[in-house]
């Protein structure tokens, strides 16, 4: 999905495809900057494709790619062509999920791939503080923050919420025995989990 990185000195809208990532101005579209090959020349595979959309917080744009390629962390400041900027690359981290996108929250990275694990890592470094595996299913939905916490919803309806910081911490897990693959939505303290069959909303009494 395109997104927008606003830093509130810095606005622009981000498209992310065909082996590109692209800035583009807000008011006119024309482009800032694209950083390309984020689907290596060297071992293209045109089966793959980019699912998970890129994550932003200030100062950094995280890019997740194709299956099997890495993850990339870019400076929001680029000009033209950035591919081969070593200035604006902050850091490159060797896995990318498949479909879930990156969450940043409070310096983290949380990354949840394909298969549950969830790889957390330093927001300005890229270094790995914590692997764990959640549950035994594929993933499709992506991390949510909530009220503090992270909730991660398997494809089979296995919902675990754990909490934030670099100590790994299971508090909850909920099944409703219906396939998800969308993420969970919160408002008004109520969260909203579309499955296969209904659409369900919890809330505490």
């Amino acid at each position: 999905s395109p997104m927008i990185y606003d830093d509130g000195r810095t606005k622009f809208l981000l498209t992310h495809g065909a082996d590109f990532i692209i800035a583009h101005n807000v008011d006119d579209g024309r482009e800032l900057w694209r950083c390309g090959n984020l689907n290596s020349k060297s071992k293209y595979d045109s089966t793959l494709r980019f699912v998970a959309s890129p994550a932003t917080s200030d100062g950094i744009i995280v890019v997740p790619t194709a299956k099997g390629a890495p993850v990339f962390a870019l400076k929001p400041d680029g000009k033209g062509d950035i591919t081969n900027s070593s200035a604006q690359h902050l850091w490159k981290y060797n896995k990318t999920p498949d479909v879930p996108s990156p969450l940043i929250h409070d310096g983290l990275v949380y990354l949840c791939m394909q298969d549950g694990q969830v790889h957390l890592l330093d927001q300005f470094s890229g270094e790995q503080i914590y692997l764990k595996r959640l549950y035994n299913d594929k993933y499709r939905a992506s991390p949510v923050l909530a009220d503090g916490k992270v909730y991660l919803t398997s494809r089979d309806g296995h919902i675990s919420v754990i909490k934030t910081g670099r100590q790994f911490e299971v508090i909850s897990e909920i099944d409703l025995d219906e396939p998800i693959s969308a993420s969970p939505v919160f408002a008004n303290g109520t969260m909203y989990l579309r499955g296969f069959d209904n659409l369900w909303a919890i809330k505490n009494k």
